[in-house]
């Protein structure tokens, strides 16, 4: 491989790294999905159903496919009714990783987000 095509596929690598898009990340919606089973599942079930007059359905609910993440974000960070908030539980990769599993499992097709914003 010559050093030109090396430093361009280095450069490449450490772009989708940097934008979160590696194999490898920590804040992805498949480390998100060990974050909502840890924490929860319990509440709003394994699937996303959630219990009726309870607790929320996740799936397929249009406040999470929202294309701006920020009503779900202000819930898991702040809690609401009998939810608690995860704001100091979870880390900001964390958080970012639940509720871009959230954003994508079950039906829901929304973007994922950063641990910049789950702040």
């Amino acid at each position: 491989m010559s050093g030109a095509v090396c430093r361009a596929t280095v450069l490449f690598v450490l772009c989708l790294a940097a934008a979160g898009c590696g194999a490898n990340d920590d804040w992805g919606a498949a480390r998100g999905e060990e974050v909502y089973l840890e924490h929860c599942s319990s509440c709003h079930q394994p699937d996303g159903e959630g219990y009726d007059g309870v607790y929320p359905n996740l799936a397929n609910n249009p406040i999470v496919r929202l294309e701006d993440p920020d009503p779900v974000l202000e819930v898991v960070l702040h809690g609401r009714g009998s939810m608690p908030s995860f704001a100091g539980t979870l880390t900001n990769h964390e958080l970012a990783a639940v509720v871009s599993y959230i954003r994508s499992a079950w039906g829901n097709d929304a973007p994922g987000v950063t641990p910049a914003q789950a702040k």
